[in-house]
């Protein structure tokens, strides 16, 4: 009988914990703007880092999408951060489109770690969502 009784009550902890660690998931991730967004990075050659911006709009058509701004930041090993080697620029954007992308070419030096920073902007119905995105890293030979 103790048996079955704490079978029980463990069977039942674990749906409970699923359920809200399922729902948090889903929250966390909601948008009614965006499907995707995010930055690629590749090493054309010549130290050069190649940034390839991409995003789409979730469910139809936004009336703004693209990025407002990116920064490049370079990993000081000595300091152990993050420094913001280039930028704000600028981004791009597209007027009633469903998705955005765009590419740009930074120089930098060789056996350094570097990343972006960016900010995603959709716009639709007179709303607007922004989102900030770091890029994975990226090291040139």
């Amino acid at each position: 009988m103790k048996r079955a009784m704490a079978l029980i009550l463990v069977m039942t902890l674990l749906l409970c914990v699923g359920a809200v660690a399922y729902a948090e998931t889903n929250e966390t991730r909601a948008s009614n703007y965006f499907a995707t967004y995010g930055v690629a990075l590749s090493k054309p050659g010549g130290n050069k880092i190649n940034m390839t911006f991409s995003c789409s709009c979730a469910n139809g058509t936004a009336s703004q999408i693209g990025v407002s701004s990116y920064y490049v930041q370079k990993y000081d090993a000595d300091d152990l951060e993050w420094v913001t080697v280039s930028g704000p620029h600028d981004g791009s954007y597209s007027y009633g489109a469903s998705s955005h992308s765009f590419s740009k070419t930074f120089q930098g030096a060789a056996d350094e770690k570097y990343r972006v920073k960016c900010t995603f902007l959709c716009v639709k119905g007179g709303t607007a969502e922004s989102k900030s995105y770091t890029s994975g890293t990226i090291t040139l030979p």
